[in-house]
């Protein structure tokens, strides 16, 4: 997956964002700087925290009380943003310091920070495909930016280029235990319920297959609900997911399935495997997906943003339930059970910082 597209155009108003992390590449940091390579840690999981430059997110409400109590920096750049490294903000822009940790120390720092910025809630979010530790962190702080709760990155090897995609798949296959691991040792700390886990594209694929693993087996307890499943994107197969999309469903409050019609990466992805339709782009898997019960299928053909995350739509709709203060789209409603994006205005009209 390539990066983030770029949305620094016009944007003067950004955000410094503590993202934390546990990941199953190797350490490749020099002077103690927190970089991982894209080969994997064959000792097991690595844990810090690392702060990252994002643009101001313009679609989704944030006033100067959260940035404080998340602890965000504004920074104002006037000058040609090209210039700034968005994985290395000055020093004393940062209320919390770069740090590699321990587990143990991960979830205690995490939690820490999670009770400084008084939020019950926590974003847990699994990259996707070909994707490297800058990149995957971009992305998560971007989510950490809209969603504004703390945000733990689930960072697995995932070499770049998509013609090592083969690889990724099977390197996602095989981290599913690494993950569900984390996953438990943080929900011991948090609680489901203040919990919502995004899958992007075939982060999608590790998500799926752990929570599936999690069903109670026998007489066992039912595991505690998560607050939201979101797959955006999701390059996992559309057929199998349906199949036992009940079972996954069943391990949240609400589940939400961001889906395009137009995802140059899925459309590969699907011929790649036979044709068959992936879950990011399920053709008419669509209409059944949509009546699972706590299922809910989003459009976001109209979006335009390809394979990216469609970061201020997965966040106002998680806190608000709607669109939040966005005019330049609807949510219809279809007779399918299926929510519709539509764009109301010209794509000309969209303000800088979109993503």
């Amino acid at each position: 997956m390539p990066p983030p597209p770029d949305d620094t155009k016009g944007v003067q108003d950004w955000l410094v964002v503590p993202v934390f992390f546990a990941t199953n590449r190797s350490y490749a940091g020099k002077n103690g700087s927190v970089d991982y390579s894209e080969d994997e840690n064959l000792s097991g999981l690595l844990f810090g925290v690392k702060n990252v430059v994002v643009p101001y997110p313009v679609r989704s409400p944030l006033d100067v009380k959260t940035e404080e109590r998340m602890q965000w920096q504004r920074l104002k750049v006037d000058h040609d943003a090209k210039k700034l490294h968005p994985l290395a903000p000055p020093p004393d822009l940062c209320f919390i310091r770069n740090a590699t940790f321990t587990r143990d120390e991960m979830v205690g720092a995490f939690d820490a920070y999670r009770k400084r910025s008084g939020s019950k809630e926590t974003v847990v979010f699994v990259h996707g495909c070909c994707a490297t530790f800058d990149t995957s962190m971009l992305r998560a702080a971007k989510l950490a930016s809209h969603m504004q709760v703390p945000v733990l990155l689930y960072d697995w090897v995932s070499p770049k280029g998509f013609s090592r995609y083969l690889q990724n798949e099977t390197l996602a296959e095989q981290t599913v235990d690494g993950f569900l691991s984390s996953l438990g040792s943080v929900q011991k700390i948090l609680g489901a319920h203040n919990m919502t886990l995004v899958g992007h594209s075939m982060g999608a694929i590790i998500l799926d297959q752990a929570l599936l693993r999690r069903k109670p087996h026998g007489n066992a307890q039912e595991p505690q609900k998560f607050n939201e499943l979101i797959m955006s994107n999701a390059d996992t197969d559309g057929k199998t997911f349906l199949n036992h999309a009940d079972e996954f469903a069943a391990n949240a409050e609400k589940t939400r399935i961001y889906f395009s019609r137009s995802d140059d990466r899925l459309r590969a992805s699907a011929f790649a495997h036979g044709g068959f339709k992936r879950l990011g782009s399920p053709g008419s898997l669509a209409t059944p997906l949509a009546k699972v019960p706590g299922i809910e299928m989003i459009d976001i053909t109209d979006a335009k943003t390809n394979h990216e995350l469609p970061f201020w739509l997965v966040s106002n709709m998680h806190r608000f339930g709607n669109l939040g203060p966005v005019k330049d789209f609807t949510l219809q409603k279809q007779d399918t059970g299926i929510f519709d994006l539509k764009r109301t205005t010209s794509p000309l009209a969209e303000p800088s910082g979109l993503q």
